[in-house]
């Protein structure tokens, strides 16, 4: 089973991957990690190297690449991407929105303890920034791939975490997607 999360910034979705992954042995491929691990190591904010990857996507299709040959090469054993695109790059996969709202998604960044991360203390700056940040990255993928991310028929399933536990989100998320599989 390959399962592909996308969705909103501070959606949950990293946190609906790590629940699925301890309670159902799946393993993790965290692309947004490798994306802003690139962009530290280029002295950049996660903004600012989407900013940048607009003008140069050479760093976009090495990701994509390395998406397409692990979801094959991988192909039978249990895969989470936790990724904006891979519901693209891994077409065999149960494709996963997690959608919230853009007040809650500030509140998350602001009051969250976010190690390593952008941090964030004033909601409606958090807000505007995520905002910002969510629309440079579809920017750069109608520009790059031509379609929208937000398209909400590109996926299997959508789901709110606005009022949502992440163990429900994981739970509703296994239980459609063994569903989905059974079908195949």
């Amino acid at each position: 089973m390959h399962i592909t999360l996308t969705g909103k910034p501070c959606s949950g979705k990293s946190t609906v991957a790590k629940i699925l992954a301890d309670k159902y042995g799946f393993q993790i491929i965290g692309v947004g990690d490798i994306f802003k691990a690139e962009a530290k190591r280029r002295g950049m904010s996660a903004e600012e190297f989407n900013e940048y990857c607009l003008k140069d996507p050479s760093f976009d299709f090495f990701i994509d690449n390395e998406t397409q040959r692990l979801a094959k090469e991988l192909e039978g054993q249990k895969i989470i991407f936790d990724s904006r695109l891979a519901w693209h790059f891994a077409p065999k996969s149960f494709k996963v929105f997690v959608d919230i709202s853009e007040d809650e998604m500030g509140k998350r960044l602001a009051y969250s303890d976010r190690t390593g991360k952008e941090k964030i203390e004033d909601v409606d700056e958090a807000r505007k920034h995520l905002i910002n940040r969510f629309n440079l990255e579809n920017q750069r993928y109608q520009q790059i791939y031509g379609f929208n991310n937000l398209d909400k028929t590109n996926y299997d399933l959508v789901l709110d975490s606005t009022n949502k536990t992440p163990e429900e989100l994981a739970h509703e998320v296994y239980e459609k997607c063994v569903q989905y599989y059974k079908k195949k």
